[in-house]
């Protein structure tokens, strides 16, 4: 996790950008936006660097969530994180949007993270516990809020972050986080990404992850 490292999030309808060093938040910014955050982005990014007193050449790299979420803000937050990369000549890598909410919290138990999709379905995935590494329980993808209320009970205890704890009913084992952490964090998406190039190296193409097509009906039931 060494290095100045910005990350940027576009997945919500709260965008925002970030920049770490060493692991440590220097300064970050999430701005409401509407209907695009084309117009947000980058001069959110030139207002970070100048707040932080950085100059894109001392960046190590650029960490962009990726993915589930709004199919025009992935598109906007992906193409600027390439655009960048390019422009400035430095490594660009994608974190999972659902792995960034997993990791806003500490928890050595079962993570459930979940965003709201649509027709009472969740984007959703269960990780062993809060840590970058974890193993996935239950893999990414679109589930029937009733099959993840099937399958929390299971657990012996839990914690769930996202939005879509919103339309999901929990027993007693399952702990909420604050919730500050139900909107992914772009300092979260920065040290996610320092460490995803610790261990595999910079993307080639950093791309979205859609887990279904536009107007594709849930095609997952929990394992």
């Amino acid at each position: 996790m060494t290095g100045l490292w910005l990350g940027i999030e576009t997945t919500t309808a709260t965008g925002g950008v970030a920049v770490m060093k060493d692991g440590l938040l220097l300064s970050e910014e999430c701005f409401p936006v509407r209907a695009t955050h084309s117009e947000k982005v980058l001069p959110g990014v030139a207002r970070l660097l100048k707040q932080a007193e950085v100059n894109p050449e001392e960046i190590t790299g650029i960490a962009v969530s990726s993915g589930p979420g709004s199919y025009t803000g992935l598109r906007i937050g992906i193409a600027t994180a390439q655009g960048l990369s390019a422009g400035w000549g430095i490594g660009a890598v994608s974190v999972e949007t659902l792995r960034v909410l997993a990791a806003s919290v500490t928890a050595d138990c079962p993570v459930l993270s979940c965003m709201i999709a649509r027709n009472k379905e969740v984007y959703a995935a269960v990780y062993e516990n809060s840590s970058f590494g974890a193993a996935e329980i239950v893999p990414s993808g679109v589930y029937t809020v009733s099959d993840i209320e099937k399958m929390i009970t299971e657990l012996d205890e839990a914690v769930v972050v996202g939005s879509g704890r919103k339309i999901i009913s929990f027993s007693d084992n399952v702990r909420t986080a604050h919730p500050l952490w139900d909107t992914p964090r772009p300092s979260i998406v920065a040290l996610l990404g320092s460490l995803k190039v610790e261990l595999y190296g910079f993307d080639d193409y950093p791309a979205p992850v859609y887990l279904r097509g536009f107007n594709e009906k849930v095609n997952s039931i929990v394992p």
